[in-house]
């Protein structure tokens, strides 16, 4: 590994922008196939940003929701976007517009911090579009996505920063920390070890002289600080911080609400390490692992690939740490993806290879790159397009629904969220991602479901009584053999008495065979509308 100069050859700058522009158009390209974006959470993010934007007015929605900017002061990167996207743009285009940008942000940062640290636009630029898809978007994690790409863009800036004064920039760089603390408490966390590696240093620093030693550790300390600033006035001011939906009377407790730890396996770890770039099969995740690396590598071999000492190191302590972190922390999960999320990134912008050293070489390199970005859209597109009929399903069986009823939702579940059966990307790497679609019924049916996020010190909405009793902060769904069994109360609070409680049941996931209790076994029921995916029943009163 080397940080000796370039070699002095390269494309036509107006090439590269013009590879780098196509690997850009290639990653949002399969929202034109897909009206609804088939990102888990999204589609529960686009429920609250109805109620947020006014569409919720003069609709029984209004008496079940109400927007509370006072309940949140971190995680609202996608709310404030959709607050400005949606003055601008009809609702049916606020949800790809916010993905595209979601999407985007992250390799533009990626490309903007490894030109601020070597200089000038390069063919690793194009392959830094394969680290959009990741699974913190297929989680429908934008909010946190968006703190990523936001902290990459803030670690370019500060290393403009230089010239100015400790104090000057120190308040420059805690004005940085406090707007990313606002779009999410976990891209500041990355801005500061954004910050922590640059001021390491582009090359191993002489630790083993005490000047150098005290000059480091007081550019850190001062870091830090930098990044601390936010933190406290959050702690000491928020009134509510991320978490407190977990506490005592503030909702109902259920699973992802305590402390939990990965599963201490080979391929439980492996999957973690995977998390920049896997997304629904992890066939064609492996195949995007070997076209990312595949440069560098061979770039290492030659001794032709400049790294940033400091951003690189700090990925490789990120990626080891990552499997001593809980999955799941106060009210929090995927806590564990976290980490190498934000190691995948920072090794990224720290490296870049100086192969071939022909311009044609690098031409041909530039286009495999491309190549590459548009075989991994094509893939996602593919399975967006597969999946856009699980939507439909659920929008016809849901067309008799009256405006103002509570729907009950329950799931089929096979047994295995590995199951061969299900379509290629119902379940990515065992998570289920179709398990928030329903919450569409609240823009389309004006209907409750119980699930929409509302976790106080995450979200500001508020749900109003009568319907907060029907209500999880956030939360799963349960599957038919849950629906009766008493012990399903602790995860599903909502499921006392839920015969008198809702109006409808929606079955989902309909099209795979339930492994338990079957639907004619449940009592008290009628059906309504059928579909392969989705199955509505009226529920009968006792």
């Amino acid at each position: 590994m080397t940080s000796r100069p370039p070699v002095g050859v390269h494309p036509p700058r107006r090439l590269i922008a013009a590879l780098v522009g196509l690997a850009a158009v290639a990653v949002v390209a399969p929202l034109a196939v897909a009206p609804m974006p088939y990102l888990w959470d999204v589609p529960n993010h686009l429920a609250r940003l109805w109620v947020l934007l006014g569409y919720a007015k003069g609709t029984p929605v209004a008496a079940m929701y109400q927007p509370d900017w006072s309940l949140a002061w971190t995680n609202l990167g996608l709310d404030h976007l959709g607050m400005v996207l949606g003055q601008v743009l009809p609702f049916d285009a606020l949800g790809p517009a916010l993905v595209a940008l979601s999407l985007l942000i992250v390799p533009a940062g990626l490309i903007v911090l490894n030109r601020a640290l070597f200089g000038g636009p390069h063919i690793w630029h194009v392959g830094l579009f394969l680290l959009a898809w990741n699974f913190i978007v297929v989680g429908g994690l934008l909010s946190f996505q968006l703190g990523l790409g936001c902290a990459l863009f803030a670690a370019a800036l500060d290393t403009r920063l230089t010239g100015l004064s400790r104090w000057r920039r120190f308040a420059a760089r805690a004005a940085m920390a406090t707007g990313l603390m606002v779009v999410h408490v976990f891209g500041l966390m990355f801005f500061l070890l954004l910050l922590v590696g640059l001021d390491v240093g582009r090359r191993r620093p002489p630790v083993e002289q005490p000047i150098a030693r005290r000059l480091l550790v007081s550019r850190l300390a001062l870091a830090t600080a930098t990044c601390l600033v936010p933190i406290a006035a959050l702690i000491l001011l928020a009134p509510r911080l991320p978490g407190a939906h977990t506490l005592p009377g503030a909702g109902a407790q259920f699973k992802a609400t305590i402390l939990q730890f990965p599963e201490l396996t080979v391929l439980e770890h492996l999957s973690i390490m995977l998390t920049p770039l896997k997304t629904y099969d992890l066939d064609a995740d492996l195949l995007t692992v070997v076209a990312i690396m595949a440069l560098p590598v061979y770039a290492l071999v030659r001794g032709r690939l400049q790294m940033h000492f400091g951003l690189f190191w700090l990925a490789v302590v990120l990626f080891v740490l990552c499997h001593f972190v809980p999955s799941t922390l106060f009210g929090t999960g995927w806590i564990d993806k976290r980490l190498p999320a934000m190691a995948g990134l920072m090794w990224a912008a720290s490296v870049r290879p100086q192969l071939p050293a022909t311009v044609r070489g690098q031409v041909l390199v530039g286009c495999l790159l491309l190549g590459a970005v548009i075989a991994r859209a094509a893939f996602i597109g593919t399975v967006w397009s597969g999946q856009q009929a699980a939507v439909r399903d659920l929008r016809a069986v849901s067309a008799t629904i009256e405006p103002g009823s509570a729907v009950l939702v329950a799931e089929h579940f096979t047994g295995s969220v590995s199951d061969p059966r299900a379509p290629l990307g119902r379940y990515a790497h065992g998570e289920p991602i179709f398990r928030h679609l329903p919450t569409l019924l609240v823009i389309w049916r004006q209907a409750f479901v119980p699930t929409v996020f509302s976790a106080a010190g995450k979200q500001p909405l508020k749900v109003l009584p009568p319907w907060i009793e029907l209500a999880v902060p956030e939360g799963g769904t349960p599957n038919l053999d849950e629906l009766d069994a008493p012990e399903a109360l602790i995860d599903f609070h909502y499921l006392a008495d839920w015969r008198r409680r809702f109006q409808y049941l929606l079955v989902i996931n309909a099209d795979l065979p339930h492994a338990g209790r079957q639907i004619g076994g449940i009592p008290g029921i009628r059906e309504v509308a059928v579909s392969p995916f989705a199955r509505l029943y009226r529920i009968e009163k006792p």
